[in-house]
């Protein structure tokens, strides 16, 4: 007999048990239906809940049958509701998305780490960040030797950094870093012509300018992940490894070595790249000095379940040969960084057109928006802060706002978050990431990089062709570092507040003829070529050192 649909009552017994007292069919009853029944029951009269203690002992075969029966009619009934065509093509279309996204997600994860750039390996810290433990300052407020806490280069201005075990420092800073910016066309209509005072028409023509871009407008760059992949050292044995890591030259270039840079029509011919034996100059990425890689994840409007959710991968080439500055039409273009002009590389080419679309989708920029890369022949110089006793020499910096080297002390980051208010969001997770320096210390006092005015960090290598050596590497403390609306993005998320940390910042780190607030310290090199490494000592002095 299959199972029925039954409403039961029970009734109490003196004893504190319950009896079945009725039994009646729900599917009989009007607007009860089969989904809605509970149990299928064949009893009459049987004990629901006895009580060992107080009801006539009726032996343990009866209850156990009882149990058993109950268990069979729930598991029928059950199985049979289960495997009704409309409940199992229900289950069909919820289950069978979601286990689908979830695999989709996994498989996508495992390619996207599976990432191989060939004859390469990737640059960067493959455990965990150092800043793992930032938020625990014991160490960082103890007043001990200063030390460097974590390095960070970030080859694309304001995307995610690369984490670094060490770094050759160059004369503009530590390698790679700003070495790629996003532009928007910016355009503004021309000063119209006027006469008397009066203006004589409107003007129809307009000035069209590439301004680079940064989480101060566009928070979700902070979504950017970059790798970099270095050319294989291993494969090159004929070639010193300082070379073949892509190892600056120890001595710094001639006038003459500078010359090699000249204009071909629409395209610029820079530097040759590091030649890969046998292989196309063109689509090697060890000819081309290695690879960055910038991803990024594209969701479209509609997007059910995320199973159209997608990792957006761009591979660009390090340091381009003329074969493939040619093949992708480089262009030299005016690039603005905070107003400051440069002539840098439009690499815009290098993008397939729709990827460029997704990732103007994704971080909501409306304007034209391109990929610039340093032109080294062309770089910006330093033009305030000098050392006094530099005052002739040239230094230059790549796609950072002012100077080669930000430097900042986890001590300080802790003491503006205890300043935080109590109800604001960043309150116990201000990321020191939100301040992007390229080198963090520890073991130095809150703000106590203020006073420094020299800093000896890591090593400096110098020589001729006979002999190296290395030294002390100093840096010239130029200022301390401004901070802007940047701070307030959080860069796990991509999601700027409001208003923290900056409003804090502004009512404790502002001077009276300062612009802006400011936290930590911005270094020159001097000297063309060194390593730091985490950590290093700091050696640091101040005015009254000096005196």
């Amino acid at each position: 007999m299959p199972p029925q649909d039954i409403s039961v009552t029970y009734e109490m017994m003196p004893a504190g048990g319950f009896v079945l007292s009725q039994a009646k069919r729900l599917d009989q009853q009007p607007g009860l239906g089969r989904p809605f029944s509970h149990l299928a029951c064949y009893f009459s009269n049987v004990p629901i809940v006895p009580s060992d203690r107080e009801q006539p002992d009726r032996g343990q075969p009866e209850t156990h049958d009882f149990a058993m029966a109950t268990f069979s009619a729930l598991f029928e009934h059950y199985l049979e509701y289960l495997t009704s065509p409309g409940v199992t093509l229900s289950l069909v279309l919820i289950v069978l998305p979601v286990l689908f996204g979830s695999y989709a997600d996994t498989f996508s994860l495992k390619s996207v780490r599976s990432t191989r750039v060939p004859g390469c390996l990737r640059l960067g810290l493959k455990k965990q960040s150092n800043l793992e433990d930032q938020y625990h300052d014991e160490d960082a407020a103890s007043g001990g030797k200063p030390k460097v806490k974590a390095l960070f280069t970030y080859p694309v201005k304001s995307a995610r950094g690369v984490e670094l075990v060490a770094s050759e420092v160059q004369r503009s800073g530590l390698k790679y870093d700003r070495m790629f910016t996003f532009a928007q066309l910016a355009s503004q209509a021309k000063n119209a012509e006027q006469k008397g005072g009066a203006v004589s028409e409107v003007s129809h023509e307009w000035d069209h300018q590439w301004q680079s871009i940064t989480q101060r407008e566009i928070p979700r760059l902070a979504l950017l992940e970059t790798e970099l992949w270095l050319p294989d050292p291993r494969n090159k044995p004929d070639i010193p490894p300082h070379i073949a890591r892509g190892r600056s030259r120890l001595n710094p270039p001639s006038e003459q070595s500078r010359s090699r840079s000249r204009p071909r029509g629409d395209t610029l011919e820079l530097e040759r790249g590091r030649k890969d034996s046998g292989a196309p100059e063109v689509s090697s990425w060890v000819a081309n000095g290695g690879c960055l890689i910038i991803r990024f994840p594209f969701e479209p409007d509609f997007n059910p379940f995320g199973l159209r959710t997608e990792t957006i991968t761009l591979r660009l080439p390090l340091m381009p040969t003329p074969q493939r500055r040619e093949s992708k039409r480089y262009e030299r273009d005016e690039l603005f960084i905070r107003g400051d002009a440069a002539l840098a590389l439009n690499v815009s080419n290098e993008i397939d057109a729709r990827d460029l679309q997704k990732l103007k989708y994704f971080l909501g920029v409306s304007n034209p928006l391109a990929l610039f890369r340093i032109d080294e022949h062309r770089l910006r110089s330093v033009k305030s802060w000098i050392p006094l006793d530099a005052q002739y020499d040239d230094f230059k910096i790549a796609f950072a706002d002012s100077f080669p080297i930000g430097m900042t002390g986890l001590a300080s980051i802790r003491a503006i978050e205890n300043q935080l208010p109590a109800e604001s969001k960043v309150k116990g997770k201000l990321d020191a990431r939100r301040f992007r320096a390229n080198i963090y210390t520890t073991g130095i006092k809150a703000f106590e990089e203020d006073e420094w005015k020299q800093t000896a960090i890591g090593r400096r290598i110098g020589g001729s062709t006979s002999e190296l050596f290395e030294e002390d590497a100093e840096y010239h403390v130029a200022c301390r570092s401004t901070c802007s609306s940047l701070q307030n993005v959080d860069p796990s998320t991509g999601v700027k507040d409001k208003h923290e940390p900056y409003e804090t910042l502004k009512r404790l780190r502002k001077a009276e003829k300062e612009a802006e607030p400011f936290v930590g310290v911005q270094l020159i090199p001097t000297f063309h070529l060194g390593i730091v490494k985490v950590g290093d000592e700091i050696g640091a002095w101040t005015v009254q050192d000096d005196a």
